[in-house]
């Protein structure tokens, strides 16, 4: 992405997966070694952080994620972390290991739970009028329950 790139034109654009604990363990590294100027938006809920996480929350924030990562996806590989740049990450999207959809794609659209970045996230032109947590499902039930008419 050019360094001009907006918030919205990373997040829909390109990012590279990471696919081995020792690469996440490795950018975490990165990030804890600079913990000042990081946006986290919570895609659990419509609020966008107004200014940068305070270093040491970030920091807290670092920890608490990977603990949560490492308990639900206990595997030898990742594949849930995005990154705009392997070496500098400016923008990072990390999904839940749980809820990243289907390979079939019946699950309709997957949001991160969470991104960071070094410039303040905006709503993603992906998710006009998206709605937090369960009413999201309910307002755009899954492929079998509009086919089988589960409510």
């Amino acid at each position: 992405m050019p360094m001009t790139a907006t918030y919205d034109e990373i997040f829909g654009g390109k990012l590279s997966g990471i696919l081995q604990w020792p690469q996440f363990e490795a950018i975490w590294a990165a990030l804890a070694a600079r913990p000042q100027g990081w946006y986290v938006r919570d895609f659990r809920s419509r609020e966008l952080p107004g200014a940068p996480m305070p270093p040491e929350d970030f920091l807290a924030f670092l920890k608490t994620t990977e603990e949560f990562l490492r308990k639900r996806h206990r595997e030898d590989y990742c594949g849930f972390l995005y990154v705009d740049d392997k070496e500098n990450p400016t923008f990072l999207k990390i999904f839940d290991p749980r809820k990243m959809g289907s390979a079939c794609g019946c699950g309709g659209a997957v949001s991160p739970r969470w991104t960071i970045s070094s410039m303040p996230p905006q709503l993603a032109a992906e998710e006009p009028g998206r709605l937090p947590g369960h009413a999201q499902e309910q307002a755009n039930p899954s492929f079998l329950r509009r086919l089988f008419g589960a409510k």
